[in-house]
């Protein structure tokens, strides 16, 4: 478990960082492009999204437990050749997949009912080759365990986007033009991004191939790719249903493409947040429990999987009082659009079941039930989809959250079933944990919103938030050890523990 908690401590340094930058230019990028702007970017990346899927989750993710598992046994040539076969399949997918947009533009102007949003699609294809060539090698760096470099590549990439948006766009006024712009500088970071983990590859290793490691890696990427497939065409569909039903309901075609940016842009986003550190945990299970069962070491399994449960329980349970004593002064201060911020009190008990829906997905990977994984997950899509169909009419734009928090909350269900049936001795409550938790949540949250509307006949909104946040905060850390919820002693212990090895 120290391993895990050192990789994890060194891949969640990487994650808070790069994602701090990257919140701080989706701050900006949505202040140039507007809500209008950054909703036909959201469509154009929800088409984009299908086909990024297909070179970049499932290839990855296979050439990762692969590596380990011939890293373990010191098979370098057969490290070697997993890498060539990934590289030269995601290399097929991604040619097929820019073949296919381009083939099908006229039918993307009628999927998304916006031809700037199909302009925008076009510039974005050349990412499609290069993310398929970033996602090989450093798929390969994470199976050898080299979180430094893995992390280190993600926070250049997220600097050199950063920069060159801002760059770019430093004098342009104009939102289409801006949108543009910003598609053409994803489009270099990708490129600047595959060179980089080349280079860092091609200092310990090689390619070379092999006919029986490529069908391998086939066989294995496919059911991977099958569940993030499913997950990226919700995307596409959300981006079909949510509009039109919107203007059925009333709305503008404006009103209805702004509302969708709103929410997906700039609201989502935050939800997320919990995974710069559940994000980690997932990133460093994957190799450890694929090395683990080679050994048939199902108990250091089941404690690991057990405490990155508990883990994740906790840190998804920190932001949840956050966002809804004063998510409505985030929407504020980040956008400044007083809906997202509204909309992000509204979705913040979505934040645990997106949570763990991730992680647990990533450990039934690991455990190598993909197929399981990809059943669960499109269960979970069928929910979602007949969840937006049926409530967008009746509660408009907030029809996203209910149906997300449906869909994830039976996603995460299902998988931990699986996961108890396939790990021996494995128990994991998380409905009396969660119960536990709501328990001294909404006391917290009471007491964050209350001291921020205090806050506010003082200060700025930007101080109220912190203000009234950390005492949520705060107050869910008191309520936790009064009542044992968490144990913390057991986090600084392993902490303590760590840097007296060193010494």
């Amino acid at each position: 478990m120290k391993t895990i908690f050192k990789a994890v401590a060194t891949v969640t340094i990487f994650s808070i960082i790069t994602r701090l930058l990257g919140f701080i230019f989706r701050i900006y990028l949505s202040r140039k492009l507007t809500a209008l702007g950054l909703g036909l970017y959201q469509m154009a990346s929800s088409i984009l999204g299908i086909f990024m899927t297909l070179i970049s989750s499932g290839i990855p993710l296979t050439t990762a437990k692969f590596v380990s598992k011939y890293e373990v046994n010191s098979e370098l040539k057969k490290r070697n050749q997993v890498v060539t076969s990934a590289l030269i399949l995601a290399l097929i997918v991604a040619v097929g997949c820019s073949g296919i947009i381009f083939a099908l533009k006229s039918f993307w102007g009628i999927i998304l009912t916006e031809n700037k949003a199909v302009e925008i699609l076009l510039i974005l294809v050349p990412s499609i080759i290069f993310s398929a060539i970033y996602a090989v090698f450093r798929g390969a760096l994470w199976g050898q365990n080299d979180y430094f470099n893995c992390g280190l590549t993600e926070l250049i990439e997220q600097i050199i986007r950063f920069a060159l948006t801002f760059i770019m766009l430093f004098k342009v006024t104009d939102y289409f033009v801006a949108t543009k712009y910003s598609a053409i500088a994803f489009n270099i970071t990708c490129l600047c991004s595959a060179l980089i983990t080349i280079i860092i590859y091609f200092k310990r290793g090689k390619l070379c191939f092999k006919k029986g490691e490529f069908k391998n890696v086939f066989k294995s990427a496919l059911p991977i790719t099958g569940v993030r497939l499913a997950g990226s065409l919700v995307q596409p569909l959300t981006t079909l249903i949510i509009p039109s039903m919107l203007i059925l309901a009333g709305y503008s075609q404006s009103e209805a493409v702004a509302s969708f940016g709103v929410i997906m842009g700039m609201t989502f986003p935050m939800l997320f947040v919990p995974m710069a550190v559940i994000g980690s945990i997932s990133m460093v299970l994957i190799p450890s429990i694929s090395s683990l069962l080679i050994k048939s070491n199902y108990e250091t399994i089941n404690q690991n999987i057990t405490k990155s449960l508990q883990v994740s329980v906790f840190i998804s349970m920190l932001f949840i009082p956050l966002y809804l004593s004063v998510g409505d002064l985030i929407g504020i201060v980040l956008y400044n659009n007083q809906l997202s911020g509204v909309l992000l009190q509204l979705a913040a008990v979505c934040v645990l079941p997106i949570s763990l829906c991730n992680l647990t997905g990533s450990m039934l990977n690991a455990l190598n039930l993909e197929i399981k994984s990809f059943i669960n997950y499109v269960l979970g899509s069928v929910v979602l989809l007949l969840s937006l169909i049926i409530f967008t009419p009746i509660v408009g734009i907030n029809s996203i959250i209910i149906s997300f928090f449906l869909s994830m909350t039976l996603i995460t269900f299902l998988n931990l079933r699986k996961i108890k049936k396939t790990v021996p001795n494995f128990n994991f409550n998380l409905i009396k944990l969660t119960s536990k938790y709501t328990l001294i949540t909404i006391p917290s949250s009471l007491i964050g919103h209350f001291v921020s509307n205090i806050a506010l006949h003082v200060f700025t909104n930007f101080f109220a938030g912190i203000i009234g946040g950390l005492c949520a905060i705060g107050c869910t850390l008191v309520l936790c050890k009064i009542f044992n919820i968490y144990d913390l002693s057991t986090l600084f212990s392993l902490i303590k523990r760590k840097k007296q090895a060193k010494n």
